[in-house]
């Protein structure tokens, strides 16, 4: 593969320091076949007027939560035919597409003062912040818990936390009073854990973290963060929940945005890995039945060291398992099937012997979970030598969002199960077409899956003689949205079946040239086009060649 210094024996590396051990797989995953993505053509999906900053699938359904006040069918222009209410939450069918009639009006209490961020808005000459920020499910998928910045759902009292039953009924008896904004949910069989900026929970001092039953009553679970805490993920078998955020310090001892917890007290637990940077922020963590934490993460400072990307920490010690030392923001993470897909913007991964600096940025990607190799060189915390994952041909795109965005960060929340990956955020097109806020994409073989094959723009190739007089057709090759290699076929106008066929691997950031010597040609000039067809079976044909 051209990404990756194979590897078929057992990969090991130590960071230096501080930046604590980094441990490679104990199998030769390099040799194995590489997981495979999903498609990356954008399905019909409903959008919305606004942001989208949490996405979570059930069943067949999937909860979009953010900062919105309207939906609309795939393809309506915003205020166009199909455009309803919904007040920072949606539902919509998986398989279809389809918007569905949940509505909750999600609502904040009017207040003056000082701008309080983008996150909140303007309400005459007060602010409201209402915002949705997670949407996590429980374990046996009976509920939904609610977490943001709204205090009222359906005129109810809700403080920044609020849980519907599957049937999209808000439980009665489920009425916590948090403090301040719930950015993180983490739920087990028993137990929600929550995180964000708030102070106090049900009247009782809980310093950005703090747990409850499904009755909405306080746990003793009860560490500290000096700052806001973005993400938590609980993992009942090794008894710890994951703390990931902008804080410096867990429980009054210096741990920069990520560190391990006991599940019941709250107590720190051994954490191997360190964030190199104290400007290092973790967006949010999800886990696999094997142990492992995924992490998104950016950096608000510049310079390396830093954390930003992607990375896996084995949960029962805190030890790193690799990164991929790419830069760009990444906003959220979501595993299925060996896959970790990411809402980034990533414009440089040099470290996982991909691309360089790039614009536009590469907004979605997908790595795989285990270590397929070595880093080529040293980038943002990842040294040369060190364990990272591969980077899969998986390569939709979205735009950043509207122009007068803050962020202009594009996605922002992403949830897979195997067979569909869905995408929420900001941006306003999906693959160069209009799409607002959500989108969705499925694996092979599920009905209405869209393929995105070989890419335009597919240049016309060209005609030069060697010094046998024979015609040399060179072209350079495109690349395919979700696939890694592609066949070319050569065509001489007016001969209907390919005079010679190539099999190549590309990328966007890597288009080899490749050539051919017609020595069957006719007598005269002649002008040739190549056909590029991918492993699914989608096609695009270049333009023709002048004469020569």
């Amino acid at each position: 593969m051209l990404r990756f210094r194979r590897q078929l024996c057992v990969a090991a590396a130590v960071l230096a320091g501080a930046s604590g051990s980094v441990v490679a797989a104990t199998t030769p995953a390099a040799a194995q076949e590489a997981p495979t993505a999903v498609t990356a053509g954008g399905m019909p999906t409903p959008q919305t007027n606004g942001m989208i900053l949490s996405v979570a699938i059930v069943g067949n359904t999937v909860y979009a939560g953010g900062k919105f006040n309207k939906a609309r069918p795939a393809g309506v222009a915003p205020g166009g035919e199909g455009e309803v209410t919904r007040n920072n939450l949606l539902a919509f069918d998986l398989r279809t597409g389809e918007l569905l009639p949940w509505a909750p009006q999600v609502t904040g209490t009017p207040f003056s003062g000082n701008n309080p961020g983008p996150y909140c808005k303007p309400s005459g000459s007060q602010w409201v912040c209402d915002s949705v920020f997670r949407i996590k499910a429980s374990p046996d998928g009976s509920r939904i818990y609610v977490g943001g910045d709204f205090d009222r759902v359906n005129g109810q009292w809700r403080s920044r936390l609020a849980a519907f039953d599957t049937a999209g009924a808000l439980v009665p008896n489920f009425r916590p009073q948090v403090g301040g904004r719930v950015r993180g949910i983490s739920v087990t069989s028993d137990t929600v854990y929550i995180g964000g900026g708030f102070g106090a929970v049900n009247g009782t001092t809980r310093q950005r973290l703090a747990a409850l039953g499904s009755d909405g009553a306080l746990r003793p679970f009860a560490p500290t963060a000096d700052g806001e805490v973005f993400a938590l993920a609980a993992a009942p078998a090794q008894n710890r929940v994951v703390v990931g955020g902008a804080f410096n310090q867990i429980n009054g001892t210096s741990r920069r945005a990520i560190m391990g917890v006991d599940a019941a007290t709250g107590a720190n637990v051994s954490w191997q890995w360190r964030a190199p940077s104290n400007k290092d922020v973790v967006t949010d963590i999800v886990t696999d039945e094997g142990g492992t934490a995924y992490l998104g993460a950016y950096n608000y400072g510049g310079g390396d060291p830093r954390f930003e990307g992607r990375g896996a920490i084995n949960i029962a010690d805190g030890s790193a398992k690799w990164f991929d030392g790419c830069y760009g923001d990444t906003q959220a993470v979501s595993v299925s099937n060996g896959v970790l897909y990411s809402a980034s913007h990533a414009h440089q991964c040099l470290a996982m012997g991909t691309f360089p600096e790039t614009r536009p940025y590469r907004r979605l990607l997908a790595e795989s979970t285990d270590v397929r190799g070595t880093a080529p060189v040293t980038r943002n915390h990842v040294q040369r030598g060190d364990p990272i994952p591969e980077m899969l041909p998986w390569f939709p795109n979205t735009n950043g969002g509207p122009s007068d965005s803050p962020w202009s960060n594009g996605p922002w929340a992403v949830a897979s199960n195997g067979d569909y990956v869905v995408v929420g955020g900001e941006f306003t097109t999906v693959n160069g077409k209009a799409q607002q806020s959500l989108t969705r994409f499925a694996a092979r073989g599920v009905p209405g899956a869209v393929h995105n094959g070989p890419q335009t723009p597919f240049r016309a190739p060209t005609v030069t003689r060697n010094n046998a007089g024979q015609p040399v057709v060179n072209w350079q090759t495109t690349w395919d949205a979700q696939n890694s290699e592609i066949r070319y076929e050569l065509f001489r106008v007016g001969n209907g079946t390919p005079i010679h066929t190539v099999t190549r691997e590309s990328r966007f950031w890597n288009l080899p040239n490749l050539s051919y010597v017609d020595t069957g040609a006719p007598q005269g000039q002649q002008r040739y086009w190549v056909r590029a067809i991918d492993a699914d079976g989608a096609r695009i044909g270049s333009p023709q060649s002048e004469p020569g």
